[in-house]
């Protein structure tokens, strides 16, 4: 296994419980998404998983040098300062022996994986679109060559096309690199479309799991079905969660 998560538990000043027993695994090349709502713990177990919160107990056994993360708002995670061909040079320069010339050939490759190309290489962050701005903070982390991307809603700040843009260049690009996904999402809609097994917690514990396909057609837990209830349709009332139809 790429990720093994044991009997995890993360707990605050003043008490606060957020993360409660989750274990979970991730195999090599494997794509897993960990729904919830707001505050259900799924997001301190990715930053416990990838370095940025200790946990208080449980175990977390995964290479952490193959790890990288990228944010939900990318214009935070990047810097404003920096150039596209900058912030891509830089960890080229860090996690790679390459030299300068071949530097810039592997920036220019991975401009072209999340679907860019040379002409946003001497570009800020502002003059780039939000869609844009998450496709360079998934060059990025795809620069590092980590065997572990964690996703903490990643496509949850774009709206529905250009969510659908990241996803599929999310697709393609696990199917060229064989890199596994641990993919932090409150949006049961994206699930399909990304990952094959899926975990879903509530209250900092986890309710159900299992392959995205059973989970999501025959769900096991009344909270897991209230999840998908509450995915909208085509007439959707948002005010009473039934159909304009009946």
């Amino acid at each position: 296994m790429l990720l093994e998560v044991r009997d995890l538990r993360k707990v605050f000043k003043g008490g606060f419980v957020a993360v409660d027993g989750v274990s979970f695994d991730l195999p090599y090349g494997g794509s897993l998404a960990v729904v919830g709502e707001s505050g259900s713990g799924k997001t301190t177990c990715a930053r416990i998983v990838t370095g940025l919160e200790k946990a208080t107990s449980g175990t977390v056994l995964v290479d952490r040098g193959a790890v990288q993360m990228v944010f939900q708002d990318p214009y935070q995670s990047l810097d404003r300062r920096q150039t596209v061909a900058s912030c891509l040079d830089e960890v080229l320069a860090h996690h790679t022996d390459l030299p300068k010339v071949k530097r810039r050939s592997r920036m220019g490759e991975l401009l072209e994986l999340v679907g860019l190309d040379e002409r946003h290489a001497p570009v800020l962050p502002r003059a780039l679109s939000g869609g844009q701005r998450q496709r360079v903070a998934i060059a990025r982390a795809l620069a590092a060559n980590p065997r572990l991307l964690v996703l903490d809603e990643a496509v949850a700040a774009l709206d529905v096309s250009i969510q659908a843009q990241i996803l599929n260049l999310l697709v393609d690009a696990r199917a060229a690199t064989g890199i596994a996904y641990l993919f932090i999402t409150h949006d049961l809609s994206v699930v399909r479309h990304v990952c094959e097994d899926v975990v879903v917690m509530s209250r900092g514990r986890v309710v159900e799991s299992g392959k995205v396909e059973q989970v999501l057609s025959e769900p096991a837990h009344a909270y897991t079905r209230k999840l998908i209830a509450s995915v909208p349709r085509p007439g959707w009332v948002p005010a009473r969660g039934v159909s304009r139809a009946g």
